[in-house]
């Protein structure tokens, strides 16, 4: 190694290295220990010389006072990597995926709800520090959720849930000494808009949240049948065609999962979450008895519990299936025919599109349509609103009635038609007729 020291600043040296050459300042510590201070390469030795040269002189001014340049630069750069990991632990997203994960790991469902529902709604905020979020932030995030990616306006309600699970893991951040303060505390969601109330129970919902006319039902039955009966000619002509080892059918309770899936959605009005992660123990076919927490109360301190009787038709749907399962004790009841695991949340789709098309249905119904029929056609049937929300997985009649309750016969109706008669007819004086 090539050293040019300079005979004015004691200890400044210019050293030759493998890559170029660069100025560097040495110097004793009051330890005893020798130190050395990197103050740039050289590159035409003008405008660089005279940076190391100033900076040489301001380490030795501070030796002078006592001042160990080099552990006050190692210092500084110990603050920016505290500073630095400190502000990625305070990120959201970091906070999320780690301790509060990990938080919500210890309860039934393992948090997933939660976790997922909080990632969707607040994918915009990931990557900023939770005591760093403002109130405009907040705002425009409820502003920006208000609607979904198709411009469908969002309830209410959803939106509370969602700020509401965010809100709480802002506190248990808090309460972990992650962050000094809770930056929603003075905060509140606003109100939703008379107009987008007045669309949600006088439009779109009013459209969606109905009974299947006549023709309609007399078409997704149809369509059951007819697509029943293609799933078995197709197999049927596979088997004729010699193409593999395909069991036949025809000696199957059910040619596809599809059938008692949309029969149990249908009897009982389950959301197809709340299906696909039904199993055995919760399906009690020896009692005729469903009792089942749905996913969206599990996270609750307090999950709802639907406790649906079997009546015999239901009953012999899915004692076939459970023959055709092989019998199992446990497990889930719609396993993935690939995996065994959970099936993706969408998988019905394409089989109940088929059903629509083969019914011709021109409706715009969804899958979620049965669940809508089922709560609808109790309501209008004049079963209580609160045995309707317990059958449904409500706790309250709160949004059985907000959103059903048009459909419930009214009593009052029946009470003023016991005296509706009594003054209907009143004579004419002059001429006598009654009017």
């Amino acid at each position: 190694m090539v050293e040019l020291s300079c005979s004015k600043i004691k200890g400044f040296h210019l050293v030759k290295t493998q890559k170029g050459s660069t100025w560097r300042l040495r110097y004793t510590n009051f330890a005893g220990k020798v130190r050395k201070l990197n103050l740039g390469k050289l590159i035409d030795g003008t405008t660089d010389r005279m940076k190391a040269v100033d900076l040489a002189v301001e380490y030795r001014a501070q030796i002078a006072k006592g001042i160990d340049p080099a552990a006050e630069i190692d210092a500084s750069k110990l603050t920016f990597k505290n500073d630095a990991e400190s502000k990625h632990s305070r990120l959201v997203k970091t906070y999320l995926e780690g301790p509060y994960t990990k938080h919500q790991a210890k309860k039934k469902d393992e948090g997933k709800h939660t976790i997922d529902m909080i990632k969707r709604a607040f994918a915009d905020l990931m990557d900023k520090t939770m005591d760093e979020l403002t109130k405009d932030d907040l705002k425009q995030w409820q502003t920006n959720y208000r609607k979904d990616a198709k411009g469908n306006v969002r309830a209410h309600t959803t939106i509370n849930r969602s700020f509401s699970a965010f809100r709480t893991m802002i506190r248990h951040a808090v309460k972990h000494d992650v962050i000094k303060q809770d930056p929603t505390s003075n905060f509140s969601l606003e109100k939703e808009s008379s107009q987008d109330k007045d669309k949600r129970l006088n439009g779109d919902d009013l459209a969606t949240r109905r009974m299947f006319t006549k023709q309609e039902l007399e078409g997704i039955n149809l369509g059951v049948n007819l697509y029943r009966e293609k799933l078995i000619q197709g197999r049927e002509s596979s088997i004729s065609h010699g193409k593999g080892h395909l069991p036949s059918f025809k000696d199957l309770a059910h040619p596809h999962w599809f059938f008692p899936f949309f029969r149990l959605a249908a009897y009982t009005g389950m959301r197809p979450g709340d299906l696909y992660t039904l199993n055995w123990q919760e399906l009690n076919l020896q009692f005729k008895r469903l009792v089942k927490t749905p996913n969206k109360t599990r996270h609750h301190s307090n999950p709802n519990k639907v406790d649906i009787p079997l009546d015999d038709n239901i009953t012999e749907v899915l004692k076939g299936w459970h023959r055709q399962s092989g019998s199992p004790v446990s497990g889930l009841v719609f396993p993935s025919p690939v995996n065994g695991r959970v099936m993706d949340k969408k998988a019905h789709v394409k089989h109940w599109k088929a059903v629509l098309e083969l019914g011709q249905v021109k409706s715009n119904l969804d899958f979620y349509s049965l669940r809508h029929h089922y709560i609808s056609k109790l309501v209008a049937g004049g079963i209580p609103l609160f045995t309707v929300a317990k059958l449904s997985g409500h706790k309250s009649i709160k949004m059985i009635e907000e959103h059903y309750g048009h459909l419930s016969p009214h009593a009052a109706a029946e009470a003023l038609s016991l005296i509706s008669g009594d003054f209907g007819q009143i004579a004419d004086e002059k001429s006598g007729a009654t009017k």
